[in-house]
């Protein structure tokens, strides 16, 4: 078991948002597109930007440092976390669909390969030998269900080999199906490594008593998610026991358009979560 900070993992829908969760600390940020129906599978461009726009900040992060820097927390790496869904709607995939979903993961994880953010790709520290791990890594978020409310343990098993080295989180849709404690035991069979929920409720307070039988359970990382805000997060935490959390910072404003990220609430978020302890096998 160890003890570390609570981990933040910030939701954002451009490449904008990326770059300040980078900049301020966030752990990760899931970027997707079209928020409005809950997220779909950017370009393969904005990927490629988002990841390049998160290199950029925390190798300016690590130079501020200097050479220590591989003694602290940032030798650890800012994950980007890309959606992987087709379409708004429920999460039950047709065949084309289901190509899609494998074919776009397999083509971003040889991307994240190609420019070396793969979860432990060993490389060289400054002025010596000691291998330290990318700035920036990898990772899925996806889900898929079948009509009864059951996993699509083929689908999902498909996406993990697709993915490679970089971890999966299965998202939301297991708040949509059958039975979550069940389908949560399922996808830790599947090697799924994280399970962003809110408890089966409209928001992760409210879900609080599944979200800590998830965790007591033990499997796949349990992502507390669904109106997690800088006012509640502390209480979600001491109740739930999860060690990370995933919440939008938006700035407020009205018309079309991407999500804008918020950098003050970005901020706020980082410090508030970090001063979080908890305790998990990761």
């Amino acid at each position: 078991m160890n003890t570390h900070s609570v981990r933040l993992e910030v939701c954002v829908e451009d490449v904008a948002g990326v770059r300040e969760s980078a900049r301020l600390g966030a752990d990760r940020a899931e970027l997707c597109d079209n928020l409005a129906v809950g997220g779909t599978t950017p370009s393969i461009g904005a990927i490629e930007s988002a990841l390049l726009a998160a290199t950029e900040q925390m190798e300016a992060r690590r130079e501020a440092v200097g050479p220590s820097w591989i003694h602290t927390d940032l030798a650890r790496p800012f994950e980007l976390i890309v959606m992987i869904r087709p379409r708004g709607g429920n999460f039950v995939y047709d065949s084309d669909e289901s190509r899609a979903m494998i074919a776009d993961a397999r083509r971003i994880a040889r991307l994240a390969q190609d420019m070396g953010a793969v979860p432990d790709a060993a490389t060289t520290s400054p002025g010596g030998s000691t291998p330290v791990t990318p700035a920036v890594t990898v990772g899925f978020a996806t889900g898929a269900l079948h009509d009864d409310g059951r996993i699509d343990r083929g689908l999902i098993t498909r996406l993990v080999e697709a993915s490679g080295a970089s971890p999966l989180t299965f998202h939301k849709a297991i708040d949509a199906s059958a039975d979550p404690l069940k389908a949560y035991e399922v996808l830790h069979s599947l090697g799924v490594a994280r399970v962003l929920s809110s408890g089966a409720a409209h928001d992760a307070a409210k879900g609080s008593p599944l979200l800590a039988a998830m965790v007591a359970t033990g499997g796949p990382d349990v992502v507390a998610a669904g109106h997690v805000r800088p006012e509640n997060v502390e209480a979600l935490v001491e109740v739930t026991g999860v060690c990370d959390v995933h919440m939008r910072c938006p700035v407020v404003e009205s018309g079309v358009g991407p999500m804008r990220t918020d950098p003050v609430l970005v901020e706020k978020a980082v410090s508030l979560v970090h001063a979080l302890s908890c305790v998990s096998e990761h």
